[in-house]
């Protein structure tokens, strides 16, 4: 799960009242940002001169840090902050904190007018010290922080090609290039093809002999079960060599049954990959990985029982096992083809957070809605996700019409919509959350 990385230091102007509890202000606020779920790393001293600024500059610069928190003591010079942000390079939280005689709220405002006309991504917030809301609040900014800077540099796979007649999955790859900061590489299922027969049979074997052994019944054959764990092997290495953050396959109708399973057992091991060439869930997918810390649920919306406010999210077969409910997993042929090799589950209850991502250039856009995963009985064959909303059915649809988002829904097990929209929000894409508007974007 992601913990994003946070400089907090605290800022004080000696002239002004207030500035002597510092320490202890900022021992708790740095408590309070843990208790919240971050990574923080603490300024060697506070910064009340220019000396103690540059000093605090180049320490943060040396710790790869997701984002600047300012803990505002008492009014202070601007200047300080935006020197520490210029050297860093990354968002400032600034935190004021209550106080008639101290001017916090005073300097919280006035350092963060400079750094919009500076055009320098930053949010103010409020609280006292112990507040865990506030304190939450940081977090969610600072996750989103997070997530936008690993998703620059990351590199996604497009093994083989999209899904022919799925013209809505298309990504231009400039474009996620300008928008997100990530790259693609590509790989012919040619050339795929020739390093997966290079695995030796040996260690396929190996590999079936763990997963298999973990299976409630079997029912695939066995040269499919090898043929299958070699593109596991093949694609797990390929992941090593090439450093990515997540794959996509384009697995039909040429590849069913054939990369099912691999996808699973990648997915189980955090190695984001998603189904059909389908990048942009697949980038979903990367982003809800880093937010739950559990594999995510590559589903379509199947069924809808509108009576209970339930849907049924599910696809053919290569979700994660650990994603299995109590009564585990089957390896069995894919559903339609009737070859290959499958993973079939019931899958297990959990708050969750469903999720479409599409779009292209100047319209991409995200919807995520939050429920609970239920009990269900293996109503499609493949792994099936019954998910309680707590929005009703109805206006979600009416929010998939009307903004036209796609077919294919991540599932994330865990409920993170606020981060989701501050990070639409940092990008610069449309977000729509219907369980609370207020978070559009």
């Amino acid at each position: 799960m992601l913990k994003s990385k946070v400089g907090s230091y605290a800022v004080y102007e000696p002239t002004e009242e207030g500035w002597q509890d510092l320490n202890q202000q900022s021992l708790q606020v740095n408590a309070d940002l843990r208790r919240a779920g971050l990574d923080v790393v603490e300024a060697p001293e506070p910064v009340c001169d220019e000396g103690s600024c540059s000093r605090v500059a180049a320490w943060f610069a040396a710790q790869d840090i997701d984002i600047l928190h300012a803990l505002i003591i008492t009014w202070s010079f601007d200047h300080y902050t935006v020197r520490i942000q210029q050297v860093v390079g990354v968002a400032v939280a600034i935190h004021t904190i209550p106080g008639i005689r101290t001017g916090s709220i005073v300097g919280g405002q006035q350092l963060g007018c400079i750094l919009a006309d500076l055009e320098v991504e930053h949010r103010l917030f409020y609280g006292e010290l112990g507040n865990l809301e506030t304190s939450q609040e940081i977090s969610v900014y600072a996750q989103a922080c997070g997530l936008q800077r690993r998703l620059k540099g990351a590199r996604f796979l497009m093994l083989g090609r999209r899904t022919p007649g799925m013209t809505p999955i298309a990504v231009d790859e400039v474009e996620i290039m300008r928008l997100f900061g990530a790259r693609l590489v590509q790989m012919g299922m040619d050339e795929f093809a020739d390093l997966a027969v290079k695995v030796p049979a040996a260690e396929a074997e190996a590999e079936w002999k763990n997963v298999s052994a973990r299976a409630a019944a079997i029912s695939c054959s066995p040269e499919h079960a090898i043929a299958s764990m070699r593109n596991y092997l093949a694609i797990k290495q390929l992941a090593s060599d090439w450093n990515l953050q997540g794959i996509t396959v384009g697995s039909y109708p040429d590849c069913q049954g054939t990369d099912c399973l691999p996808i699973a057992l990648l997915n189980n091991e955090g190695i984001v990959t998603g189904c059909e060439g389908d990048m942009n869930s697949t980038i979903a997918m990367y982003l809800l990985y880093q937010l739950s810390g559990t594999p995510v649920h590559f589903g379509e919306m199947l069924a809808v029982d509108e009576k209970e406010n339930c849907l049924v999210s599910s696809h053919c077969g290569a979700a994660a096992p650990s994603l299995a409910d109590k009564d585990g997993y089957i390896l069995c042929p894919v559903r339609l083809a009737h070859s290959g090799v499958s993973i079939r589950f019931k899958s297990k209850p959990s708050p969750v957070t469903y999720v479409n991502l599409v779009g292209r250039k100047d319209n991409y856009r995200m919807c995520a809605f939050e429920g609970n995963a239920v009990p269900t009985e293996m109503v499609f064959e493949g792994n099936p996700l019954r998910i309680q909303l707590k929005t009703p059915f109805r206006q979600i649809w009416e929010t998939v019409s009307w903004h036209g988002f796609g077919h294919h829904w991540m599932s994330a097990y865990a409920h993170v919509t606020p981060t989701l929209a501050e990070l639409c929000r940092l990008i610069g894409i449309e977000g729509v959350f219907p369980d609370d508007p207020s978070l559009n974007c």
